[in-house]
């Protein structure tokens, strides 16, 4: 849909209100973020360089990755940096393929499909 980690179209304030009726917790599943630098988490006050040295550091990173894990999805698939349009293709469709496979003598975990996605980038 665009870059990032959809933010434009889901919001941290909605990921962060999310909530099912019953016990207030969401039913979350493994969240594939494939935008560029998705899920890149950052301190909110070291975006500005230039006021470095006069702000206190703190050590919270914030993002879109980190909203989802704290509602309750139990993982997130994401890029820490920017990448091409090409590679990202790449790596999704082999990452997908891989997860969905339908061989029932093997499992493979979404931490396996990574990897095997990683491997069809050109740019590594």
């Amino acid at each position: 849909v665009n870059n990032g980690g959809g933010q434009s179209c889901f919001s941290r304030k909605q990921v962060e209100r999310l909530s099912s009726s019953e016990n207030k917790q969401p039913s979350l599943s493994t969240l594939v973020l494939m935008g560029c630098s998705s899920a890149k988490l950052v301190a909110p006050n070291r975006r500005d360089l230039a006021r470095f040295r006069k702000v206190p550091i703190h050590y919270e990173p914030e993002g879109i990755a980190l909203s989802y894990l704290c509602k309750g999805a139990p993982c997130v698939v994401g890029n820490l940096w920017d990448v091409t349009d090409r590679d990202i293709d790449r790596f999704c469709a082999k990452f997908l393929t891989e997860f969905f496979r339908q061989d029932e003598a093997e499992n493979v975990s979404v931490a396996a499909s990574v990897a095997r996605g990683r491997a069809a980038c050109k740019l590594k």
